[in-house]
């Protein structure tokens, strides 16, 4: 087993924070939104290259890093790498969808903004129209980032992909999403395939991050703090 949330940097840490009397608190040494900046994912052990790191979700790299803990784990267990299946869970959307998906809209509003400027009441300001909307776009680039790599790094399905990968498992791999019981349908498949004798093994890796404000009022519309 492996666990990594704010707070709890492995299945000890979690463990305390369950037994604590009374809810974790939002900061200090409880869990709290976002969070897991503080984990250093070494790319490099993972046969990661830079330029393929740079557009990979965040979730991704945190989730390779758990699966390398649980691995570590359950050294010993003696499973079949062959027949290891990998199951993925993952609920709503990574950063690198919002990141490529801001910065379409933002080379969008750049060439706006140069029109706006060029024409009309603006037109006798001496502002360089042409030289504001490429400073947007450019500002925009630098923190957003772009990469051939963008999309793939959007998708979700390329999580298990890069876990079998880096691990040499090779079974089969899946990604699942069903909203609030992605985790408990990722159990699900897991134990119906070992049941049905198509795995050995089978690991299950799921997750979500708080990657701004839609998520929060996306859970607290549902009763979840």
């Amino acid at each position: 087993m492996s666990a990594l949330y704010p707070g709890a940097h492995g299945v000890e840490d979690l463990w305390r924070l369950l037994l604590a009397d009374g809810p974790a608190p939002a900061s200090g040494t409880g869990p709290a939104p976002g969070g897991l900046g503080d984990i250093e994912v070494d790319v490099a052990r993972f046969g990661i290259p830079p330029a393929q790191a740079a557009s990979m979700a965040r979730l991704q790299l945190l989730m390779v890093e758990a699966a390398r803990q649980c691995l570590a784990d359950a050294t010993g267990s003696g499973a079949d790498r062959g027949r290891t299946d990998v199951v993925v869970g993952t609920c709503l959307g990574l950063d690198r969808q919002y990141a490529n998906a801001l910065r379409v809209d933002g080379a969008r509003y750049a060439r706006d903004l140069t029109e706006v400027l060029a024409d009309g009441a603006w037109r006798d300001t001496g502002i360089d129209a042409r030289a504001a909307g490429q400073e947007l776009n450019d500002a925009l680039s630098r923190r957003l980032g772009a990469s051939p790599h963008d999309r793939v790094g959007e998708m979700a399905s390329t999580i298990p992909a890069r876990i079998a990968s880096a691990f040499k498992l090779r079974g089969r791999t899946l990604a699942v999403e069903s909203a609030d019981a992605t985790s408990y349908l990722a159990l699900a498949h897991a134990v119906d395939s070992l049941r049905a004798g198509l795995a050995e093994a089978v690991l299950v890796v799921v997750g979500q991050r708080d990657e701004g404000r839609f998520a929060r009022r996306a859970l607290a519309a549902k009763g979840f703090a």
